[in-house]
Formats: C-alpha cells, structure tokens, sequence
C-alpha cells in the first residue's frame, strides 16, 4: 500500500506542487476576503482541479476532460463578474499543466489556446493580476509546455521500458531456442555413436563371427583327420582351434557391449565441438581426457553447455590464442578444467555475467560445483566437478 502511494505521488509530482501552491496563494485569502457564496464557488473551482488531476487515466475519457476543463475554465473566467470577490485566473495555470500533460496533443493544444486568449485578453483588458498580461502569458505557456516535454519525458520512458521488456523476452525466447538446439545436437550425436556402435557390431558378427566360425569347423575337421598322425600337428591344430574359440568368444562379447550399451556416449560431443571450433576459430584447443569416461545424457548436455559457453566468452571477451581442456577421473568425481591464456589480468576489474552464474545453476543441478578465477599472470579458468560412480562391467559412468 505505502509503494502503491509513493508511486502515485511520483506520477505526480508536478500536478501536487501546484495544487499546493494554490492552498497556500488562493484558499487563505478567498476565506478571509470572500462571502460564503464566493469562497464556495473558489472551493469548488479548487476542488474540481483537485479531482481532475487524481482521475485516473482510464476513467477519465477524452471528452469527459474536455467537459470538465470547459466547466472550469469558464467558471474560473466568469467568477468574479458573477458573484464577485478574489480573482481567480490562477487557476488557469494548473489548467495549462492538465491540457499539456494528460490531454491529446491537438485536443490539449486548442484549449489551451482557447483559455490562454481568453483570459489574456481579460488581464490585458482588466489588469488586474499585477505585473500584468505580460507576465501571465509567459507563465501559461511555460506551464503548458513544460507539461508537455513532462509527459513527451514519460511516454518516450513508458515506451522505452516496453521495448526493454519485449527484448529481454525476445532473448529468453532466444536463450531457450538456443538450449533447444544445443541439445539436439547432443541428441544427434548421441544417436550418430549408437547407430555406428550398431554398425560395427553388426559387422563384427556377421563378417568376422562367421568367418571364425568357419575356421573353428574346419579346424576340427583337420584335427579327426590328423589323429594317428604326427604328434606335433595335432597340437598345434589344437592350439590353432583354442585361440579361434578365444578369438570368437572375445568378438562376442565385444559385440555384446557394443550393442547394449546405450546409457553411455563418452566424449565424442566434446571432442567434436572443440574441434569443430578449433577449424573454424582458429583458436588452438588442446583437449585432455581418459579414455574409459562415460557420459549419460543429462551430464553430457550439461558438460557440453558449459565447454560451449566457456568457449564463446573466450572468443569474445580475452583475445585468447590457446584453450586447455582436460577431463578426468579422481575417486567418485570427474573433473573438467577449462583455462586459456586471454588478456585479462588479475588486477582487472571483473564481474560474472549470466553465462558463467548459468554455468553453476547447471552443474548444481547435478549436485556438483563450479569455481572460476583469473589466472597469473594472465588469462581465465573455470573448474567444475560432478559426482559420478564406477560400473561393475562398463568403465565408469555418471549418477
């Protein structure tokens, strides 16, 4: 409630400063000087200009202004020669502040010239408001215009805001597009590894396991045949017949993991973002990783998300030359250290965007962390880990 009414009083401010300023002019000597009938008609003139300015917008309509402004424009002008008493062309000022700051320019503008002739002419002609018409004159039209440049100030602000507001949904739109197809592409190239682990066990057991088979057959066929025979050629067909089934059991269960291992895509989208970037940038990337790390798909994205944003600030705020990326494995954690060798120096002032407070909402999601600092003497990293745990027959994959 109290917000509600300062901003109320903000909106305002002006129009408050003159409704004062007539209380403390107007209303003290009509009380003292006036007969009840004329200070009644000054208390309503008043009145009047005090409810036309508190309106809202949304009740006051354009011709329900354009009547109230007639009425009291008139009475104002025509007070003194109906019932007598102080003068009260004063009130023509925050009139000219009303007509400029809350009427339609070329509404606002005619009666406002209306009124402003109207009661020039009546000073000129009377004098009565020293020190005269010419004083008057200028005041009615500062006022009016200066209303105007306050609600020229307020509009251009108004649309100024809604054209923030419109832009900043205009990038979160963007940002979610952008998320979107970061993770499809992750989704593709998780799909490209699996239809290619598919392929390669699909041709191991169909080019390689039935070619070891048939050797196995044959290879006991030469071994009924040699019974009876040299003793040093029946061992070594046995021999020969042991490592085909050794052979052929290792195929089978390498076709076997290749083909049941869905959960998992490794580095591979890691690999082929950073060298993707390295072609194309010209950034030298040097990437570092163990060979056993499996990644699942949500770790994966959000791993992929990070060495992506990592990147691009790189490209766009450091001036960096070279990019060090190393992945790896200690206990119950894996590690990712991203550094580069860029301007920024530890003396620099410094202050994390939204990219890099993105960064830590997502590897906290995962319940891991994110630190980063400038680097000695030069240069930027950024540290994070997440927890993850060993299989009993896959190498090692992320919770």
């Amino acid at each position: 409630m109290y917000k509600l009414i300062l901003n109320e009083i903000q909106k305002r401010f002006l129009s408050i400063w003159f409704l004062i300023l007539i209380v403390l002019i107007i209303l003290p000597s009509s009380f003292t000087m006036e007969t009840p009938l004329q200070f009644a008609l000054t208390a309503f003139l008043f009145f009047g200009l005090v409810m036309l300015f508190w309106v809202p917008d949304h009740w006051l309509s354009a011709n329900r202004a354009t009547a109230a402004i007639l009425l009291l424009g008139t009475l104002t002008l025509l007070k003194k020669p109906l019932v007598g008493g102080e003068e009260a062309i004063g009130i023509m000022l925050p009139l000219a502040v009303f007509m400029g700051g809350r009427m339609e320019d070329k509404q606002g503008f005619i009666l406002a010239f209306i009124f402003g002739l109207s009661t020039s002419i009546r000073v000129f002609f009377l004098d009565e408001l020293p020190p005269g018409p010419i004083f008057f004159i200028l005041t009615y039209i500062g006022c009016f215009v200066g209303a105007r440049g306050y609600r020229v100030q307020g509009e251009a602000y108004r649309s100024n805001q809604l054209h923030l507001e419109q832009l900043q949904k205009a990038h979160m739109d963007l940002q979610r597009a952008h998320e979107e197809i970061q993770e499809a592409a992750v989704n593709t190239m998780q799909v490209a590894v699996l239809q290619e682990r598919t392929r390669i066990a699909r041709d191991m057991h169909d080019a390689l396991g039935h070619s070891l088979t048939s050797l196995i057959v044959q290879l006991h066929a030469l071994q009924y045949m040699l019974q009876g025979g040299p003793p040093q050629a029946e061992k070594a067909v046995k021999d020969m017949l042991g490592v085909a089934k050794q052979s052929l059991e290792d195929i089978r269960n390498s076709v076997h993991t290749l083909a049941i291992d869905s959960s998992s895509i490794g580095l591979t989208p890691l690999r082929a973002f950073l060298s993707q970037t390295a072609n194309n940038t010209g950034l030298s990337i040097d990437f570092q990783a163990e060979e056993q790390i499996h990644l699942g798909k949500e770790p994966m994205i959000a791993l992929y998300r990070v060495l992506q944003e990592a990147v691009t600030n790189t490209l766009r705020h450091s001036d960096a030359t070279y990019m060090h990326v190393n992945v790896y494995v200690d206990k119950d954690r894996l590690h990712l250290s991203i550094w580069d060798n860029g301007m920024i120096k530890p003396t620099d002032p410094f202050t994390p965007g939204f990219g890099l407070k993105g960064m830590q909402e997502r590897i906290h999601s995962l319940h891991g962390t994110l630190t980063y600092f400038v680097r000695e003497p030069h240069g930027f990293q950024i540290d994070l880990t997440v927890p993850y745990k060993a299989p009993e027959s896959k190498g090692m994959t992320i919770r």
